[in-house]
């Protein structure tokens, strides 16, 4: 008896214009007339966008089986290949590892099949996104390409060729990975593309791309792009990913209210997909709320997401926002060491951390070579808030180097460049420390006026307390400080107690001057009495 092809097609095609519920109800038809692999494929595809992940895993598998039977290795490959997508998106990488070595080991030696391609796309896939393996992710990419290329799949052809180009952005080759993530996303909005995820993939890897060259426009512009699409599509799952790439754009622009909504939507979406799935959004919230000065949610977000990346990353910064520079360095090196050398872009925020934290430690040549760092990948593409970040960086150094002229120039610059991005939030924090800068040269009517500034912005994004306002951000040698200035002693006496120069000594009074929100000719009476009020003499 053979199984009638009318139930598989319809099936398909209602998978193609992303109706689920039909397309489960023609591979269940289909299913009811005779098993077949086909058949358990589309009704698993089916199901996974329904998030019903049992019913996936269950279908997938019966269909592996009978592939098996079959003795047909690459139609069992690509059932291998659907499982492995089924553990990654509900249960974790490990399980989807272990099903695409075996789809390997099934079309080993065979002839350019869609399974083939498949098999090295996902490869390159989880080598980039989960282990930071920019080369493997490249190679295994390129093949994908030419295997699927070979056999006319144009889905996995464009989603190998988009990974290609994410993997080339990734090691600095920008120009070149861009024109390969155009190509591919013009192909998937263009209608060249008929699988759902698949297009919401290739639009997705380029706002990555997007992101970690801070290109912030244009991710924004694909980010709305692909929300278009998901609701085209109907598909409640399909942005989840991306609403986290979102949410770091409105993060940039300092919409913090926006940016809450589509962290906590994200993190009920992602949640109903698999446990611990919801992390790469819980972890921004902790970020957006230490921003807010909620440090106390922070942390407690913080402890739903300590296998994320990201994790030490916002510790180290809100162990820097308490002034524990030694905390803060071992969490941008963990970061840092996690991320690996290859993956340059990624790197930067743990760079840009590792410099606070080792200017304001004192640790003048580590903040030197992260800075450099961060220099030399902005030249890379030269984006507009990656130039800021190197300029702030630069400034920072200068500032810890006691080169306060050349600081100033440092951080009006980066100041300016973050305004002209739109990085509201970014462009206020600079504010503050080009105030810090400018008093520490005696400008204190120039530091008022930045501060006005920084604080109104901060102000119109919600920010209920200052940035870097209040005892818990002082570094241990700023309080130090701060306290022996408490107690009479003048900029020469601290200097020599602490066996530090009196330029250096000149530097941590401004910045604790800074951060407590003092100045002008009353400031060292301001600061005494601010000292005695929180507890450090």
């Amino acid at each position: 008896m053979t199984v009638s092809a009318e139930p598989i097609v319809a099936g398909r095609e209602a998978l193609a214009r992303g109706a689920w519920t039909d397309a489960r109800a023609h591979f269940v038809e289909a299913l009811e007339e005779r098993e077949s692999a086909d058949a358990y494929e589309g009704l698993g595809i089916a199901a996974r966008y329904q998030l019903d992940g049992g019913a996936a895993q269950d279908a997938h598998e019966r269909g592996y089986r009978l592939a098996r039977t079959a003795a047909d290795p690459d139609l069992a490959a690509r059932l291998a290949m659907q499982l492995a997508y089924d553990a990654f998106v509900f249960r974790g990488p490990a399980e989807a590892n272990g099903w695409i070595e075996r789809a390997a080991q099934l079309v080993d030696g065979r002839p350019p099949s869609v399974a083939t391609a498949f098999v090295h796309f996902g490869r390159a896939y989880l080598a980039l996104l989960g282990r930071h393996d920019t080369e493997g992710a490249r190679l295994d990419s390129e093949e994908a390409i030419a295997l699927a290329r070979a056999v006319g799949a144009v889905d996995y052809e464009m989603l190998s060729l988009a990974l290609n180009g994410l993997s080339l952005v990734s090691t600095g080759n920008v120009d070149e990975g861009m024109r390969r993530l155009d190509a591919a996303v013009a192909a998937a909005v263009g209608g060249e593309m008929t699988d759902a995820d698949s297009i919401e993939t290739v639009c997705c890897l380029l706002i990555d791309a997007c992101k970690r060259v801070r290109d912030l426009e244009r991710a924004s512009e694909w980010c709305q792009r692909v929300q278009q699409i998901a609701e085209r599509f109907g598909d409640r799952g399909m942005f989840a990913i991306c609403r986290t790439h979102w949410a770091d754009i409105l993060l940039w622009h300092g919409d913090f209210s926006r940016a809450e909504i589509e962290l906590l939507a994200a993190i009920e979406e992602l949640g109903a997909l698999r446990p611990e799935k919801d992390a790469d959004a819980i972890v921004r919230l902790a970020e957006l709320r230490r921003r807010q000065g909620r440090t106390g949610d922070a942390e407690q977000l913080l402890a739903r997401s300590t296998s994320h990346r990201f994790h030490s990353l916002v510790s180290g910064l809100l162990a820097l926002d308490r002034g524990d520079t030694a905390t803060s360095i071992d969490c941008a090196a963990r970061f840092l060491r996690r991320i690996g050398e290859s993956d340059r872009f990624e790197r930067v925020v743990g760079l840009e951390l590792l410099v606070r934290a080792a200017a304001a430690a004192g640790d003048v040549e580590t903040a030197r070579e992260a800075a450099e760092e961060i220099a030399t990948t902005a030249e890379t593409v030269g984006t507009a808030p990656l130039r800021a970040a190197a300029l702030l960086a630069a400034g920072r150094v200068a500032a810890a180097d006691g080169e306060g002229t050349a600081a100033l120039a440092f951080i009006e610059d980066a100041a300016d460049l973050y305004d002209a991005a739109g990085a509201r939030y970014d462009a206020a924090t600079a504010r503050l420390e080009l105030a810090a800068a400018l008093r520490a040269e005696g400008r204190d009517a120039d530091a008022k006026v930045a501060t006005t500034r920084a604080d109104d912005t901060l102000r119109g994004l919600g920010v209920s307390a200052p940035v870097n306002g209040g005892d818990g951000i002082l570094s241990p040698r700023e309080r130090e400080v701060l306290c022996l200035v408490a107690k009479g002693r003048s900029n020469d006496e601290i200097a020599a107690q602490l066996v530090l120069s009196v330029r250096t000594v000149e530097r941590h009074v401004a910045n604790a001057y800074a951060k407590i929100g003092v100045s002008g000719r009353t400031s060292r009476a301001a600061a005494t009495a601010w000292a005695h009020a929180h507890g450090l003499t």
